[in-house]
């Protein structure tokens, strides 16, 4: 499965369901990932780049805090979100308001 895109949020989906399919690729992503990202998407990565990959289980959840964008001031609360990955997570929580 070749990616043709950089778009990171389409490599991250595209990665997750592979890994979901394959085990041995999943194996492969959590040993090496920035070797598994490289040969995936035919691209090499800058020398100094740092990959962690967390694999979530039942009870545990990670969060992952993005650089902010450059120009954040000027983004309303909707393009914030889009910036920030926002997902449904409130579904993980039941239907608390405060999600």
């Amino acid at each position: 499965m070749e990616m043709p895109t950089t778009n990171r949020r389409a490599v991250e989906t595209q990665l997750i369901e592979k890994c979901w399919k394959d085990p041995g690729f999943k194996k492969r992503v959590l040993s090496d990932p920035k070797g598994m990202l490289e040969q995936h998407t035919g691209q090499k990565l800058p020398a100094g780049l740092k990959i962690v990959v967390h694999e979530e289980d039942a009870s545990t959840l990670h969060f992952t805090i993005p650089l902010p964008p450059t120009k954040m001031s000027e983004l309303s609360d909707a393009q914030l979100e889009n910036v920030a990955g926002g997902t449904g997570i409130g579904a993980l929580f039941g239907s608390d308001p405060a999600w």
